[in-house]
C-alpha cells in the first residue's frame, strides 16, 4: 500500500465521528481483516491479562496542507474565509510533524474490539451469519492499522519498541499530573477566578472548620427545618431568592426527585421521622439541593445516628469546591449540626495543595481517575508546553511479545 499520512489516516478514522458508522455486521472481506489483525496481536502480552487486553502506540507523518480538507468544501461550509484562515486552521488542526494514536483491542468470546485514542472503531461478532455490507473505507483503514502492527512487532523482537516509545511519545499524549499551586504559576487566572468567588479569608476558616464529623445533633427533625438550611445554602452561593419559601426554593433548585418530602406534613417530627424511616424508597435524589452530574451536583444530606439528625456534605464534589465550601460556613455560622465527608479535597483544592490529573486531548476532563495508577487525581485538564517544568508522569503502558520476557524478570 502506499505511504499514508496523518491528515488521511484521520480521514478514515472521521467515519467514526457519530460514532460507530459499522453496526455489528461486516462483510466477509472486513471480517478476514479483523482476523489477521487479531492474529498478530495474538504474538503480544495482554496489558496486565484484562481480558485479553492489548496497548500500543503508533504514529503517522503528517503530509502537509494538500493532504488536508479542500479549501473550497471548507470556505462553503463557513470554516475559513481566505487561505490565511485556512492555513492557520491547517497547523491548528496538525502543530507537528507526526501524530500519535493509543491502539487499544479486546476480545471476548465471539466478541472484537479495537479503539483508537478513545474512539470505537470495531465492535464485532465475528460468528454473526446475516446479510453483509460492504465498507471501503473501513477496510482501508484496518489495512493501515495492520501495517502499523507489524512495524511495532518488529521492533518489539528488536528489543527496541518500549525505549523508543518512552522518548518520542508525546507529552500530549500521556497521563500525568501537576500541583495545583504550580498550574496557577502558569495560569495565574484561574487562581484569580477562584478568589473572585471565594475570598482568602473564606478559605482560611473553612480549612480550619471543616471537619468530617460533628458531636451536635438537631432536635425534632422536620421537613421545613431541612428546608430551611437549604435556603441557607443557596443564600451563601448567591442564588436568586427572591420571594420565595423555603420550600419553593428547594423545588426550583433541586433535582426534582424528592421521594415525596416535599408532600409531607412539613412541621411534623413524627411525619419526618416515619418518611425517613422508610426504607423501600429507592432512585431518587432528595438531598441533590443543586443538579448536576457526579461532579457537579452538591448534595445536603441527612444523617441520623442514636443521637440524633444532623447534616452532610459530600467532599468529594471537586468541582463545586467553592459552593461546598461556603454552603458549609454557612451552615456552622447558623449553629447547623453537619459534617463534611472527606473534606480535605476541597481543603487542599481551595489552597493548590492537591495535583490536577494531565490527560490527552481526545479525552473529555471527567471520569478520567481510573486511567491512573501512580497517582489519585480529582480533577482534569489537558497538556500544554507550560506544564513541562513541573508535571509528573504516568508510566507508559509497556508491551512485550509473549515469548520474551521484560529485562527485570
Amino acid at each position: 500500500m502506499k505511504k499514508l499520512y496523518a491528515e488521511e489516516f484521520d480521514k478514515l478514522i472521521g467515519i467514526f465521528n457519530n460514532g460507530p458508522d459499522n453496526p455489528e455486521i461486516y462483510d466477509k472481506k472486513i471480517n478476514m481483516k479483523i482476523n489477521e489483525l487479531y492474529k498478530l496481536l495474538d504474538k503480544i502480552k495482554p496489558y496486565e491479562d484484562l481480558d485479553d487486553v492489548k496497548i500500543l502506540y503508533i504514529n503517522f507523518p503528517c503530509g502537509g496542507i494538500k493532504y488536508f480538507y479542500d479549501y473550497e468544501d471548507l470556505k462553503r461550509e463557513g470554516e475559513v474565509c481566505n487561505h490565511e484562515q485556512f492555513e492557520k486552521y491547517y497547523q491548528d488542526y496538525y502543530p507537528d510533524n507526526e501524530v500519535w494514536y493509543k491502539l487499544s483491542t479486546t476480545k471476548y468470546q465471539n466478541y472484537r474490539y479495537v479503539s483508537l485514542d478513545n474512539k470505537t472503531i470495531i465492535y464485532a461478532d465475528m460468528n454473526e451469519s446475516l446479510d453483509y455490507f460492504e465498507n471501503e473505507r473501513l477496510y482501508k483503514l484496518l489495512s493501515y492499522i495492520i501495517i502499523k502492527v507489524k512495524e511495532v512487532l518488529k521492533m518489539l523482537e528488536n528489543n527496541t519498541y518500549n525505549d523508543y516509545i518512552m522518548k518520542n511519545l508525546p507529552f500530549k499524549n500521556r497521563f500525568g499530573v501537576i500541583k495545583r499551586s504550580d498550574y496557577w504559576k502558569i495560569n495565574e487566572y484561574v487562581k484569580k477566578e477562584l478568589l473572585e468567588e471565594i475570598s482568602k479569608t473564606e478559605i482560611e476558616a473553612f480549612v480550619l472548620n471543616a471537619k468530617e464529623d460533628t458531636n451536635e445533633r438537631i432536635v425534632d427533625m422536620t421537613a421545613n427545618k431541612y428546608f430551611y438550611c437549604v435556603r441557607l445554602a443557596f443564600q451563601s452561593i448567591g442564588r436568586e431568592l427572591g420571594n420565595l419559601s423555603d420550600i419553593e426554593l428547594y423545588k426550583k433548585y433541586a433535582d426534582g426527585r424528592d421521594e415525596g418530602l416535599t408532600n409531607i406534613d412539613l412541621d411534623s417530627k413524627e411525619a419526618f421521622d416515619d418518611w425517613y424511616k422508610d426504607k423501600d424508597r429507592r432512585g431518587g435524589h432528595p438531598w441533590e439541593i443543586i443538579r448536576g452530574h457526579s461532579y457537579s451536583r452538591v448534595n445536603l444530606m441527612v444523617g441520623h445516628d442514636d443521637k440524633g439528625y444532623y447534616l452532610g456534605l459530600d467532599g468529594t464534589r471537586i468541582l463545586m469546591k467553592v459552593e461546598i465550601a461556603k454552603i458549609y460556613l454557612e451552615l456552622i455560622k447558623n449553629n447547623i449540626p453537619v459534617k463534611i465527608y472527606e473534606p480535605n479535597i476541597i481543603k487542599d483544592a481551595l489552597t493548590g495543595d492537591d495535583y490536577l490529573g494531565i490527560v490527552p486531548d481526545y479525552l473529555l476532563l471527567v471520569y478520567c481517575e481510573g486511567r491512573f495508577k501512580k497517582f489519585k487525581p480529582k480533577q482534569f485538564i489537558h497538556f500544554n508546553d507550560d506544564m513541562i517544568k513541573y508535571a509528573k508522569w504516568e508510566e507508559i503502558e509497556k508491551c512485550y511479545l509473549k515469548n520474551s520476557l521484560p529485562k527485570s524478570i
